[in-house]
């Protein structure tokens, strides 16, 4: 097809002209079955426009661009992919998270509708992370733009810049595209997957940075820290996928908490309490 296209781009002018030059000899010998009138210099003029309007990428008005490039597409999830480190990405593939099954429902229904969830996503957690890096911001009424979070992390030390860029892109066309800019559905969804690989990266820099920052550290006696190894411990969870939810109570050694929290990622529960408790009677 786009060869039959750009042979009729290449051929189409000469033979506009000859039909030109034909209609211009039969009015001029005033030949009367042939009429040269407005309606047909106007559908001529169509004839010789028509073949470049699927070349057409774009249409600008002002600073407004009415559709978002594939190659620009393409250039913000190759950089995407770029900038995931693989051990973030084996960290965070354990589990699908519910807003990715959300976007990927919402997808098939209406990809603008998917986009706008997707940067709704990002800058939850984008919000998440600059909180638990700078808590003053929690008290903010007004919204963070998630372009300033994205360069008040990087100067942080939170991510690279490699890491931010691209970031900013997925977000950036997400915000094109809520605001009435074209996009194909097959770009629709290079974005959302490259969006993907960054919720569940965010999801992991969040757990990571909580979990290596404590609020307080305090020296123990090799005596305290072997009285607390040889400890019980009474954790609490909950189930709430289930239709009867429910509040569980475990009495586990260190070694079996341990092993509790390395698999907790796969349990159908979260954890609510732990406390240290006395060992069984007898």
């Amino acid at each position: 097809m786009d060869e039959i296209r750009k042979l009729m781009v290449k051929h189409l002018w000469w033979l506009v002209l000859l039909v030109s030059v034909g209609m211009l000899v039969c009015h001029g010998l005033g030949v009367k079955r042939i009429v040269v009138d407005n309606t047909s210099l106007i559908l001529l003029a169509i004839v010789l426009v028509s073949p470049f309007v699927a070349a057409i990428k774009k249409v600008k008005i002002g600073e407004f661009e009415a559709e978002i490039q594939p190659e620009e597409v393409s250039r913000v999830t190759r950089e995407a992919e770029r900038s995931i480190p693989v051990q973030a990405q084996d960290d965070a593939r354990h589990v699908e998270r519910k807003a990715i099954t959300t976007i990927k429902n919402l997808l098939d229904a209406d990809p603008i509708v998917a986009l706008a969830k997707l940067r709704i996503e990002l800058e939850r957690r984008l919000r998440r992370l600059k909180q638990s890096t700078d808590p003053g911001t929690r008290n903010i009424k007004r919204p963070i733009p998630p372009e300033r979070m994205i360069r008040e992390l990087v100067a942080q030390g939170i991510f690279t810049e490699k890491f931010g860029d691209p970031l900013r892109g997925v977000i950036a066309i997400c915000n094109r595209a809520i605001h009435g800019e074209d996009i194909r559905d097959v770009d629709a969804r290079k974005i959302i997957n490259a969006g993907f690989e960054f919720i569940e990266v965010l999801d992991v820099m969040i757990r990571q940075h909580a979990a290596t920052r404590p609020l307080e550290t305090t020296v123990i006696t090799p005596e305290e820290r072997d009285k607390l190894a040889a400890a019980m411990y009474l954790l609490t969870t909950v189930v709430p996928l289930v239709e009867k939810p429910e509040r569980r109570l475990y009495r586990l050694t260190q070694e079996e908490l341990d092993d509790f929290i390395d698999d907790y990622s796969e349990f159908a529960e979260f954890i609510i309490g732990l406390e240290p408790a006395s060992p069984p009677a007898g």
